[in-house]
């Protein structure tokens, strides 16, 4: 069953019910086979060729795949096509979108950590020779800034800022693109597509990636580093480098997830996998250690032994009342 959570979502919310099912025998007997002997198998196997398919680094890279790719993989498969084949392209798109969605977390937190240790987390010297200005100068021009986008961040999370711009303003912002007001506006429009509240350290990011002119970048990379601040402090070194080293082991630690997530197998309702793991642990010796810890995992793993039920929506369902 689902419902939805608001006027405006998109997303069902998911409700499981425990029934119990009651017929003549043929007919518990037929519901069996459609699910255990058609459904599962077809749903094992589109889980194992979808990742086989040349454009899953694309999806991998989107983050997405659309129910129509799952569509054509499983028609590939077998032409017939009723509600048994229907559902099982709507779990197989839900398997994945879920796996995708978990493989994109990660690698969006490794390419932010990598961008903060490779462009922020730089020392106050690295950042005085990159813009070929005083120490003094750059904390002057973080001040500006910090001060600039605090002030728009305060307007448009209260929605009172409105753009408006002369034509000396346009002519500028032509002559220089990647100005300071030219970026925040960018960022104006896409809160009011997005309708999100727009926090300072995304705002001083954002302007470190499009701005091109060095002072800006040394600048935000300053007050990123230091918290959003101004530091007028002696830079600690032993404590930066600290820092840079536990960056490099949380990067490791990510490229490592991402390495090992491990694809969607499906349903092992026969246990011919355990089996085959137990069998292995027990007669085989392992190549190394991580073909040793895959047995291993494969046979403590617990896998559902039920088949994969059929979705019937309400327009597949006949309801009606016993004689009595």
């Amino acid at each position: 069953m689902t419902r939805y959570c608001q006027n405006n979502s998109t997303q069902p919310i998911l409700r499981t019910i425990s029934c119990y099912l009651s017929g003549r025998e043929e007919a518990l007997r037929k519901a069996w086979e459609e699910t255990a002997q058609v459904n599962t198998p077809l749903i094992v196997d589109l889980i194992k060729a979808v990742p086989e398919q040349p454009e899953f680094e694309t999806h991998k890279e989107t983050g997405t795949i659309t129910k129509k790719k799952i569509k054509e993989l499983r028609q590939s498969l077998t032409q017939d096509s009723d509600r048994t084949y229907s559902s099982a392209d709507s779990l197989v798109k839900e398997v994945y979108a879920s796996w995708l969605k978990l493989y994109q977390t990660r690698k969006i937190q490794k390419e932010g950590k990598e961008y903060f240790l490779k462009n922020i987390l730089k020392s106050d010297a690295e950042l005085v020779e990159k813009s070929n200005c005083e120490l003094h100068t750059i904390r002057c021009k973080a001040k500006e800034i910090l001060s600039q986008v605090e002030e728009f961040i305060d307007k448009i999370n209260n929605s009172e800022l409105q753009i408006t711009q002369t034509r000396s303003a346009k002519k500028k912002n032509n002559q220089n693109n990647n100005s300071i007001n030219t970026i925040l506006n960018k960022l104006f429009s896409k809160k009011i597509n997005k309708s999100v509240k727009q926090s300072l350290n995304y705002t001083l990011y954002e302007i470190h990636r499009e701005s091109s002119d060095s002072l800006t970048q040394c600048a935000v990379a300053y007050l990123i580093k230091n918290g959003n601040k101004v530091n007028e402090a002696e830079e600690n070194l032993v404590q930066l480098n600290k820092r840079r080293a536990a960056k490099e082991v949380e990067i490791k630690r990510l490229e490592t997830q991402i390495q090992n997530t491990r694809l969607p197998n499906g349903r092992d309702i026969t246990g011919a996998k355990s089996s085959q793991a137990f069998n292995n642990l027990i007669n085989q010796v392992p190549n190394d250690d991580e073909e040793f810890a895959e047995w291993t995992a494969t046979f403590l793993k617990k896998i559902s032994n039920l088949p994969y039920p059929i979705n019937y929506l309400y327009g597949d369902l006949t309801w009606y009342k016993n004689e009595k």
